[in-house]
């Protein structure tokens, strides 16, 4: 559950409940600064993912803000496109990773001019700031949806199971870590463990698999439906053709598919000469169902070239 906050040009900027809850403690436990902390750390954290969607031609629709991150939701499914997506899905812990180094080099410098060397005492916020940017890279490195090492993970499964397989077992892994973590929370509570954060991060990571596991059944229907809806709304979208070799298969094919374009594949013979022709919703539809290792050739049907 969601609700709609801003617009940035084309990306509505939508806010989970989760994180509203999350504000709502912060600032009424008198932690207001704490919470601006936290929420520029996100905006940083979701930077990575909007540049990196940028530089590869990705259209962001809509951001969705968690309290471990953000999910950008992208026009033209980037999931389609495996090595965009594992691009995408590593560069917010990325970010995450070079504000840690860059706030823990001025505290190193901090360190070396207060007597004592107590910088987290002196400037609480700093040490904040690292250790939960420190904490956004390594959650969302975990191998598990609605994570982006989850996301990482899935772009490369794809390619030997198709996106729905590839997304239902990882989403799975997401339920184990969640209910790891949950479990690790409830010990930390009764044998008072400093690992009082798992509590609060297996039930999110649990609650986001769950909405990953209804979104990635849906996203077939939902591509198709959007291509059209795109159209009309665009009234012209490029088409660009690529020349494949007739026993290329639909694994390989994905991966040459770029974001705000619609592909024409020509099929060519040994001799060059071309013998049929697929759309890009017959790949599309292909991986989706797993049969990322069938010929292109094998799509063209009886569709007779003209």
């Amino acid at each position: 559950m969601a609700f709609p906050v801003a617009r940035v040009g084309d990306t509505r900027i939508y806010m989970h409940i989760t994180f509203l809850a999350s504000a709502l403690v912060l600032v009424a436990s008198g932690y207001g600064l704490y919470l601006l902390v936290f929420a520029s750390s996100l905006l940083i954290h979701e930077t990575g993912h909007l540049v990196a969607a940028s530089l590869l031609g990705a259209e962001v629709s809509k951001v969705e803000i968690w309290p471990f991150g953000a999910v950008g939701k992208l026009e033209r499914t980037w999931q389609l496109e495996p090595q965009s997506e594992a691009i995408i899905a590593i560069s917010g812990p990325v970010q995450s990773g070079l504000l840690t180094a860059i706030a823990s080099l001025i505290e190193t410098v901090l360190a070396q001019k207060i007597p004592g060397g107590n910088v987290g005492a002196q400037f609480p916020l700093l040490d904040f700031l690292i250790r939960v940017n420190l904490g956004l890279a390594v959650a969302n490195l975990m191998p598990c949806l609605p994570l982006d090492g989850g996301r990482f993970l899935r772009s490369q499964l794809a390619l030997r199971l198709g996106y729905i397989e590839a997304s239902r077992k990882v989403v799975r892994w997401g339920f184990w870590f969640g209910g790891a973590c949950t479990g690790a929370g409830v010990l930390s509570l009764a044998w008072g463990l400093p690992w009082h954060w798992a509590l609060l991060l297996g039930p999110l990571v649990i609650w986001g698999a769950i909405e990953e596991k209804g979104a990635a059944e849906l996203q077939n229907v939902l591509t198709l439906l959007l291509r059209n809806e795109r159209l009309l709304e665009k009234k012209a979208i490029p088409v660009e053709e690529i020349l494949v070799n007739r026993d290329t298969r639909v694994k390989d094919v994905v991966s040459k598919l770029r974001p705000s374009r619609y592909h024409i594949f020509l099929v060519a013979e040994k001799d060059m000469s071309v013998c049929g022709k697929v759309s890009e919703t017959k790949v599309l539809e292909a991986f989706y169902r797993g049969k990322v290792d069938l010929r292109i050739v094998d799509l063209c049907g009886d569709s007779p070239w003209p």
